[in-house]
């Protein structure tokens, strides 16, 4: 900038930044919406009986768990399967979900109302023996919010 009077120099370097300043802004401005509407994750470990509040509206309640499965040590026609049911609730209601990786007709992941409910993890992951004491039951599930359409 030598060939540039000082005094559009003083001009001029003001007037740059508020450039700056004002792009700056529109590009926050334009961020902040879109991270209103990204898609988020949460990972919640329930047994039965335990609810969770998933956003301001939305709660996830573990209503029971089905375990069919053939315990260690008896003599089964078939292996059986595991499922685990809960209940969403929020004004409008409740609305039941099951989640299962291996009972027929059913899946290890449902979306209701841009809230998808998968399925990761689950204790105990083997049927107990036989003449066990019924176990505590906990499941790990992930909750993903999707994005609302504009």
């Amino acid at each position: 900038m030598p060939y540039l009077t000082r005094s559009c120099r003083t001009l001029l370097l003001p007037l740059f930044l508020a450039c700056l300043a004002v792009l700056a802004g529109c590009g926050a401005a334009g961020s902040a919406g879109d991270a209103e509407n990204t898609p988020r994750s949460v990972t919640h470990v329930l047994s039965p009986g335990e609810q969770v509040a998933i956003t301001a509206t939305d709660t996830l309640k573990l209503e029971r768990v089905n375990d069919s499965r053939c315990r260690k040590g008896a003599v089964c026609v078939w292996k059986g399967y595991v499922s685990y049911s809960f209940s969403l609730l929020n004004s409008a209601g409740a609305t039941d979900i099951v989640l299962s990786d291996s009972m027929p007709g059913a899946a290890s992941s449902v979306t209701v109302n841009h809230l998808t409910f998968t399925l990761l993890d689950v204790d105990p992951a083997t049927p107990p023996a036989l003449n066990a004491a019924e176990p505590t039951y906990r499941v790990k599930v992930k909750i993903t919010q999707g994005a609302l359409p504009r």
